[in-house]
């Protein structure tokens, strides 16, 4: 009994001992951290860190054991549990370190938002689901590493039970059978949800996680992820907070309207409080704009990324590759046929337009192994693509 309320005293101590959340700027709390540069968010994603992506990270793919291999579900159940284990956590343990965070900082940057399977939190992992385990303690290590630094932090539910989109990586299931939208794997979504939240609020790697995504691209056409899901990731989120009586409550970030699943807010509890929404803006996707360099600079510093006011809003995922219609056959968009002029405009268009209409943006990706600089942040800065000094964007006159 005794030692049983030594360990209660001592994780009270831990959780009060914590400093309060990092918030978004401008948020009307009173423990608002004036760390943000310019009043936004700039940061990047640590895409294939948590969640593999292969077409991103191909040689670490093939390093680990898993190369021809399409998700981490395939790898895993190739390997066999305790081989594929090893392999990702020697994975999670190069592919961001110190000198990542250190790098980031100096060009700037301010938030990292990192995607996560829903397997982190081990017991929801079913018999006969294939994912790898011990991945929470390498995501304190790089939390920490965050956190230490000054960057503000966004977990996402990156891959859900189930799989949330068809025949994708990021889902860490490359299948066509997507089963996350019924009861069962709604309650595990949740369940992940309210973990990171506990994770969240209770250990002082994670003091800088301010955000929370609730889930990732998912499927569109399905009405009771908004009328079901959205709201019971809402409420779980908010009855951890509640339990573990914390003041600073985490952002909950829904995917916008933009995205075409429908109103995110709709459902969501009369009076919900500290709620975000993402905007994910690949012009190379975007057909109904003029395969010319203007018409893409014009778009980038025009369009309105949050035409409902659903704020705060962030993109947070957008890059500098152009449509796979011309990237490699059109010389004017080839990266290496003379065009460095017009892509330096084009990053410095697309982060004047986002931050004009919304919080701010991270960049897909930090990293990636493609021999492109066009997907890679830390790449393109290398390639004088990128600024390491982002303070002169605002007047670079890409915009004028």
């Amino acid at each position: 009994m005794f030692g049983s309320m030594k360990l209660v005293v001592a994780s009270l101590a831990v959780l009060f001992s914590l400093p309060s959340k990092a918030w978004l700027p401008g948020d009307v709390t009173p423990n608002v951290r004036r760390w943000v540069q310019n009043g936004k968010v700039r940061g990047v994603n640590l895409g294939s860190l948590f969640v593999v992506e292969p077409w991103l990270c191909g040689s670490e793919w093939s390093t680990m054991g898993c190369g021809g291999l399409e998700s981490e579900w395939d790898c895993v159940k190739k390997l066999g549990q305790d081989r594929a284990d090893s392999a990702f956590q020697s994975h999670w343990a190069r592919w961001i370190t110190d000198k990542d965070f250190d790098e980031m900082k100096s060009y700037g940057l301010n938030a990292v938002r990192i995607p996560l399977g829903f397997w982190l939190d081990e017991s929801l992992v079913r018999q006969g689901e294939y994912y790898p385990r011990g991945g929470e303690e390498h995501l304190l290590k790089v939390c920490e590493m965050a956190s230490s630094r000054g960057f503000y932090i966004i977990l996402d539910m990156h891959a859900a039970p189930g799989v949330q989109a068809s025949s994708q990586s990021f889902a860490g299931h490359t299948t066509s059978d997507v089963q996350f939208f019924n009861d069962g794997n709604y309650q595990r979504g949740v369940d992940f949800l309210k973990y990171l939240t506990k994770l969240a609020h209770t250990r002082s790697e994670m003091r800088n996680v301010g955000m929370i995504g609730v889930v990732n691209e998912p499927a569109r056409g399905h009405d009771d992820l908004r009328s079901k899901f959205y709201p019971n990731a809402y409420n779980g989120i908010r009855q951890v907070e509640s339990g573990l009586k914390v003041k600073d409550k985490l952002h909950v970030q829904f995917m916008g309207s933009a995205w075409g699943a429908g109103n995110p807010k709709e459902f969501l509890p009369s009076g919900a409080e500290s709620v975000a929404f993402e905007d994910h803006r690949y012009q190379k996707w975007d057909s109904s704009i003029a395969l010319t360099h203007e018409a893409f600079i014009s778009d980038a510093c025009t369009s309105d990324r949050n035409p409902n006011n659903e704020t705060p809003m962030l993109v947070t995922e957008w890059a500098i590759s152009p449509p796979d219609s011309v990237e490699n056959s059109d010389p004017a968009w080839r990266r290496d046929g003379g065009n460095d002029d017009f892509y330096r405009k084009w990053f410095r268009a697309q982060v004047t337009g986002y931050e004009r209409t919304t919080a701010g943006w991270t960049y897909w990706n930090w990293k990636a192994e493609l021999g492109d600089w066009r997907w890679s942040y830390r790449d393109a800065v290398a390639a004088g693509i990128v600024p390491k000094d982002l303070s002169g964007v605002a007047g670079s006159g890409a915009c004028s």
